[in-house]
């Protein structure tokens, strides 16, 4: 699907375009969204450009994700997408600026295109170039990131909540549940910094000095930009090191509770030894046993199974082991 963005007023009009029509001239921002060959031919043509194919985009090389190419500059960066739900994915969105016009490839539908393009239709933003476009929909982009690292953190605090409980508030907690839900968080915290980092270097070379010079305001907001994803991306540094640590403390929570049990049998082994011991002796099938002719022997067997069973326990109690 290609759509053509027009400023009209401070806003920007969607213009669906069909294959073989014009693409029209005042159009600074031109979306495809899941493009057929057919249509990624037709804007090549159009726009005498070379826009990369789905499989290109899926390239990691710094060198083909930025780029310049006849006077065109080529960027394709990481976005998290479905991030609210349980299977979140990073999927390669491409920014293509050509003089003072933005493209945009993307074969997914993140939520801050929609954000951006239904506050630019109903709000009078800075749209008046390509350029302006590009600094709006990385600005989405940084706020929806900042969005969802607010969500991980508060999902963290939840997590050390239910893990260091009050001395009032002691429960039995469900160990398997909170391993994934700390998998999970520390999985989309690893996607959004890949995004944050690809983001960085796109904001870094969009930004670099050039012989063409851009409007100042236009330039200030990349450099906000560039300092809100250096913050972003420090942000969700402290969140992935306490989120290693919060496993960390799960873990040993479990060795603990692991080590409790394995001393309760250990104890019990113990306790039960001696009693086991004299038990057997007085089972063995010797022909001359003292013992068994005594009309007081087999109580003084049960009182030494007795005595020999409580002194462990009593001794492990006053080492301080139990």
């Amino acid at each position: 699907m290609i759509t053509a963005y027009v400023p009209v007023n401070g806003t920007l009009t969607p213009v669906p375009v069909e294959v073989g029509s014009a693409i029209p001239a005042e159009a600074v921002w031109i979306d495809l969204l899941h493009p057929t060959d057919e249509e990624m031919t037709f804007v090549d043509v159009k726009l005498s450009l070379d826009v990369p194919t789905e499989e290109d985009m899926q390239e990691i090389e710094v060198s083909s994700r930025l780029y310049i190419e006849d006077d065109a500059v080529y960027m394709t960066a990481a976005m998290v997408t479905q991030a609210d739900t349980s299977a979140p994915q990073v999927v390669p969105v491409t920014f293509v600026l050509a003089g003072h016009r933005l493209l945009t490839l993307r074969y997914a539908e993140p939520t801050p295109f929609r954000h951006f393009t239904s506050e630019a239709r109903r709000h009078s933003l800075p749209c008046g170039s390509g350029e302006e476009v590009l600094a709006g929909l990385l600005d989405a982009i940084i706020d929806r990131i900042a969005d969802i690292l607010e969500r991980v953190q508060g999902d963290i605090d939840a997590l050390s909540r239910e893990i260091f409980p009050s001395a009032e508030g002691k429960q039995k907690r469900d160990y398997n549940a909170v391993l994934r839900n700390i998998g999970r968080s520390h999985a989309l915290i690893s996607q959004l910094r890949e995004s944050l980092v690809s983001f960085g270097r796109l904001v870094s070379f969009i930004a670099r000095p050039s012989t063409e010079k851009r409007p100042k305001a236009t330039e200030r907001a990349f450099k906000t930009i560039a300092r809100d994803l250096a913050a972003l991306s420090d942000h969700a540094g402290f969140i992935a090191n306490n989120t290693s640590f919060i496993l960390n403390a799960t873990l040993g929570l479990i060795n603990n509770e692991q080590t409790g049990i394995i001393k309760i049998f250990s104890v019990a082994a113990v306790v039960f030894l001696p009693p086991t011991l004299i038990a057997s002796i007085y089972g063995m099938n010797f022909e001359f046993m003292p013992e068994l002719a005594w009309s007081w022997g087999y109580p003084m067997s049960i009182g030494l199974m007795v005595l020999f069973a409580v002194l462990p326990y009593v001794f492990f109690k006053y080492r301080g082991w139990l």
